[in-house]
């Protein structure tokens, strides 16, 4: 088990700024930052990091909580890796403290598997004359084979398997990854990969999660990618994106190809703002991923039909993500690969600044050929029902407005063939948020007040006990804020907020210090609000003591049985109390 000044000591050495900054556009706003929250769709941020208490807060779903939470929701990796993560920067060896069982996740087995075949990999372009050959002739440097850990699966039938056999790696495990196959017709099992150049395609956080495969030669197929597995789901997956992410993020711009080695050739064009789809359409999911980092974005597919029906395909999704799209076109019969080979990369730039934005592409295509009615109607439904799956209203409007204006068609009418589309489901963090009562919403002002300083705590501390608080989250708050104190620790620092390692808790205690804090006199507003939820839960009691003596009744119960005797008792002083409530001044403070 690492242990908790470790953690607290990594936590407090790293800027959470600086983390949550590398993957979102972050904005000055007073003395805090704001982003677009990357947990929910939204239009206007609503997404709060705090750099003075060290946490984060999501106004619109409700997430929130200190680094190590961001992490653990931004990446899906657990409390483990993602101290692991943030330790390595600082050139802590949190391993040792760990135990195997503790430095094991349920996906640790596959990511295990895959590391060891991208490894086996690597070793086999080594080994290789005629793999490393073949990329020298295709321009990979060897900075570019390191950096993407290209490989080289051998010709043999079992050379994967036969390795992973002598390791702790399972059969099913290879299997269930896409490793090993079957052999057909025969006992035993064979290679997935064999004679092929390998491309490993990494998650965001950078493990290895899945491999493409590409002949040497021209035979078919070209390429062989993993099959899907647990922890590899091609629609949520941008090849290269590990590596490129930061470039998109400065530039706010990304390019989309088609295939791992176009990408890899833009990138050693100096074109590094680029990630590829992973042998599938562009999804709603790659397109959410893209806005992450991303305002604009310049899509170069083949030059062929295919290529270009999929270029629509990816615009559509990026233009209901709210991303200003250009296609880029390229000759018929080039891809992006063989006309930076045969034109230069800077003949491809040129295609980029002259590129014509989705709505201004379709318009074009109109009006090449034979301009027919039934032509421009066909290409403005198809626009109408893309606009229609746009979420923000004023987007939407303004759509439509460029469609009327490009194709001479009053807004009015493109208004009455605005079918509802069907847009994107509310987060699931929305909607099961509940109505905050009057009780919470004064418990959180009273939180608020207290997290400014100690004396204010303590006279929180002094007067509230758990049974005054509506909601579990308040009371666990209550105890963390009573044993901070305790402790000398400064409910207004960092190290309050930042060292809450409850989920639930941490996105709560990042939400209320987030807040604004009331205006006026802080102890007068605190000791009203402190009466008022104490004289609320009094009352509460007493409503409940009620209802249970009409229940008596109605069940014929005796005046003089102990029950009802008890409540009457216990209501008669609950009432003396209501009546005689005062706050108790910290006499330090």
């Amino acid at each position: 088990m690492i242990p908790d000044n470790v953690i607290d000591d990594i936590r407090e050495r790293t800027d959470i700024v600086e983390v949550i900054g590398g993957v979102l556009d972050l904005k000055r706003a007073g003395r805090n930052f704001k982003a677009l929250c990357p947990f929910h769709g939204e239009k206007t941020p609503s997404f709060m990091v705090s750099p003075e208490k060290q946490i984060y807060h999501c106004f619109g779903c409700g997430k929130g909580g200190n680094v190590y939470s961001f992490l653990m929701e931004y990446e899906g990796v657990g409390f483990v890796e993602a101290v692991k993560e943030l330790a390595g920067p600082l050139n802590v060896d949190v391993g040792r403290y760990l135990t195997g069982s503790e430095d094991r996740s349920r996906f640790d087995p596959f990511y295990r598997a895959m590391e060891f075949a991208q490894l086996h990999f690597r070793k086999g372009l080594e080994e290789s004359r005629e793999a490393s050959e073949y990329l020298k002739r295709r321009g990979f440097g060897t900075e570019q084979i390191e950096k993407y850990r290209i490989g080289f699966a051998g010709p043999s039938w079992e050379s994967l398997y036969k390795a992973a056999s002598e390791t702790e790696i399972k059969k099913d495990t290879l299997l269930e990854m896409g490793l090993i196959m079957r052999s057909r017709g025969a006992a035993g099992y064979r290679d997935y990969f064999r004679n092929r150049i390998i491309f490993p395609i990494h998650n965001l956080p950078g493990r290895v999660v899945g491999f493409a495969g590409r002949v040497l030669d021209n035979s078919e197929p070209k390429y062989l990618n993993s099959m899907e597995n647990p922890i590899y789901h091609k629609g949520k997956i941008l090849y290269g994106l590990n590596q490129t992410k930061d470039d998109i993020r400065k530039s706010r711009t990304a390019v989309i190809v088609e295939g791992y080695v176009d990408h890899l050739m833009l990138w050693n064009g100096g074109i590094t703002n680029i990630c590829a789809v992973c042998g599938t359409s562009l999804t709603e999911d790659q397109a959410r991923l893209l806005a992450r980092y991303a305002k604009r974005i310049y899509i170069i597919n083949d030059g062929d039909r295919a290529g270009v029906r999929a270029a629509v395909r990816a615009a559509d999704q990026l233009v209901i993500e709210g991303l200003d799209t250009s296609i880029v076109i390229l000759p018929e019969k080039e891809d992006p690969d063989s006309f930076i080979r045969k034109e230069g990369v800077e003949a491809l730039r040129e295609l980029m600044s002259s590129a014509p934005d989705y709505f201004n592409y379709l318009h074009r295509e109109v009006r090449k050929g034979a301009r027919t009615a039934s032509r421009k109607q066909q290409v403005v439904e198809h626009l109408l029902a893309t606009v229609s799956r746009v979420d923000d209203g004023v987007r939407r409007e303004i759509l439509l407005q460029e469609i009327s204006s490009l194709f001479e068609i009053p807004v009015a009418a493109l208004k009455s063939s605005l079918k509802p589309g069907k847009r994107r489901k509310p987060s699931a963090e929305r909607s099961v948020r509940h109505t905050v009562t009057k009780r919470e919403e004064n418990q959180k002002v009273m939180f608020r007040i207290a997290l400014t300083s100690a004396a204010l705590a303590a006279l929180v501390i002094n007067n509230v006990i758990e049974e005054d608080l509506e909601g579990e989250s308040y009371r666990k708050l209550l105890k963390a804020l009573k044993a901070a104190v305790e402790n000398g620790v400064d409910p207004a620092g960092p190290r309050f907020t930042g060292s809450i390692s409850d989920p639930e808790l941490s996105a709560l205690a990042a939400e209320i210090t987030l807040a604004e804090p009331p205006p006026g006199p802080a102890r007068e507003i605190l000791h009203d609000t402190v009466l008022w939820i104490k004289k609320a839960a009094l009352k509460v009691e007493m409503a409940e003591m009620k209802e249970r003596l009409r229940q008596l009744e109605e069940e014929g119960s005796d005046e003089t049985s102990s029950e009802r005797i008890g409540i009457v008792s216990a209501y008669i002083e609950i009432e003396r109390e209501l009546g005689k409530l005062e706050i108790k001044e910290d006499s330090q403070s």
